[in-house]
């Protein structure tokens, strides 16, 4: 029974692929040639047997592949790139020991843009993880690298060959990163807002004992309070009304004039004011507030190795500017104001202003991220102190594991962008007015970040991004019937 093969004409090398000539097997001349038909995809050819070799094939009938078809495609060779439509029937035959077809086709990417659109946003994904306390956060730089990479510091060091720093690192600002500093900036004043106005339409609790944030009109009675005493209450959360400081935790850092000038230490810390982290970011990165001066360098920074050998000389600080618009500016950039108890009118439009929310909230986010590309920022990897500079501070406020140990001193290391702008995940719920999430029932709920979460119940439209944590697709089952799920 005759089938029909269609083989794609287009080759990556530009080669056309057949099979060898029947010169090695002078009984095989005798057979019928093959013909070749043109296809708007492709060539046709028509052969008498199944097997074939080839990457992808066309078929017009049933045909099963060869286990021998391996053993021949030594017998391909290539052929000078020519139009298919320019081949005789001599030209185009396939002289095979059995009259086969081989055909090969160029090989097209399989990914379909469903594929590729899963591949960016899986159906579901694992929960963050909760990272022990007894134990130092994971390096987001393998040890090893930062281990070559100061070998190599130190062994130009002592060549006497100076480190080649480019900018930010030689104390020089980056030109194209000043406009995405300022709309960073700006975006945080207006998430800063629109998640104050929102809290006065969508509740959030927080329990008293430990850092549980729920958003919702009353707490979850999932029982994992790992708070004091939490064990003669059985791990129940103690829900008290939550603020704007439990949906977007605040992380501040020192206001440093000159990061290059003197270090921080335990003594002088209180010379030093503290800002949001992602504040004190901008203005390093080339936002001018005249409450928090900063110092621009046109000559960049000289080291050798770990040592700086020319900074510019030390420039005294100059006082920063303290008129009332300053005053006014402060409340703007941190919550102070909406936790000194200033009255907050809920938005006129709430979806409107949830939308304007969470869309702050991503400008936010991509903004440090593309900022911490270039600009250092240092955590402690035992507490959640963070620093923007070249370098840690010296201040011993550090009290998490084995402080003692350390003297109080923090445990320095590469920042990312969760601390310093923590997710805060929290349980999310299809039906906020439904009944709340329930111990039993904890693995089909998903999680979303605090502030995505109290958007969402606000009207906004969940962003695709974390549609897989929040698990969208999964049914919660009764309680009854959750014993009966596999």
């Amino acid at each position: 029974m005759a089938t029909t093969a269609i083989v794609a004409s287009s080759f990556p090398s530009s080669q056309h692929l057949i099979s060898s000539s029947s010169s090695s097997c002078p009984h095989r001349a005798s057979k019928a040639r093959t013909p070749l038909v043109q296809s708007s995809r492709g060539s046709i050819a028509t052969s008498s047997s199944s097997s074939f070799v080839g990457e992808k094939l066309f078929l017009a009938g049933g045909v099963n592949q060869s286990r021998r078809g391996c053993s021949l495609r030594r017998n391909l060779i290539f052929v000078p790139p020519k139009a298919v439509s320019e081949l005789s029937d001599s030209e185009a035959c396939f002289d095979s020991p059995l009259g086969e077809v081989f055909g090969y086709a160029s090989p097209e990417p399989r990914h379909t843009s469903a594929a590729r659109k899963y591949d960016r946003h899986p159906q579901n994904v694992d929960l963050p993880p909760v990272l022990p306390k007894n134990k130092k956060k994971p390096y987001p730089i393998p040890i090893h690298k930062v281990q070559r990479s100061a070998r190599i510091d130190k062994k130009l060091a002592h060549m006497g060959v100076e480190k080649h720093l480019e900018p930010p690192k030689n104390g020089l600002l980056v030109p194209e990163l000043i406009p995405v500093a300022y709309q960073t900036l700006e975006s945080w004043k207006v998430l800063i807002e629109g998640l104050a106005q929102l809290l006065t339409v969508v509740p959030v609790h927080g329990c008293r004992e430990c850092p549980e944030v729920y958003v919702g009109s009353a707490g979850h009675l999932i029982q994992d309070c790992s708070g004091p005493q939490n064990v003669k209450r059985r791990s129940r959360h103690v829900w008290v009304r939550g603020t704007i400081n439990d949906a977007l935790i605040p992380i501040e850092a020192y206001h440093l004039f000159d990061p290059f000038g003197h270090r921080i230490k335990h003594e002088t810390r209180f010379n030093y004011e503290r800002i949001p982290a992602v504040v004190e970011l901008c203005i390093q990165a080339g936002v001018e507030l005249p409450q928090y001066p900063s110092r621009r360098r046109s000559i960049p920074v000289r080291m050798l190795g770990k040592k700086v050998i020319d900074r510019g000389g030390f420039v005294e600080e100059p006082k920063p500017c303290r008129s009332q618009d300053a005053m006014a500016l402060l409340s703007e950039i941190d919550t102070y104001a909406v936790l000194n108890g200033q009255f907050i009118s809920p938005p006129a439009d709430t979806r409107k202003a949830a939308e304007r929310t969470l869309k702050a909230y991503s400008t936010v986010r991509s903004g440090v991220r593309q900022l911490m590309k270039k600009y250092t920022v240092k955590a402690c990897g035992y507490c959640s102190e963070v620093h923007v500079g070249p370098w840690g501070h010296n201040a011993k406020l550090c009290g998490a594991f084995k402080h003692q140990w350390r003297d109080g001193k923090h445990g320095w290391q590469d920042a990312t962008i969760d601390e310093v702008i923590p997710q805060n995940f929290v349980w999310h719920l299809k039906d906020p007015q439904g009944p709340p999430p329930s111990g039993a029932l904890k693995r089909f709920y998903g999680k979303a970040p605090a502030v995505v979460e109290v958007c969402v119940q606000a009207g906004a439209e969940i962003p695709d991004a974390y549609r897989p944590m929040m698990r969208l697709d999964i049914v919660v089952p009764e309680a009854e019937e959750a014993r009966l799920v596999a």
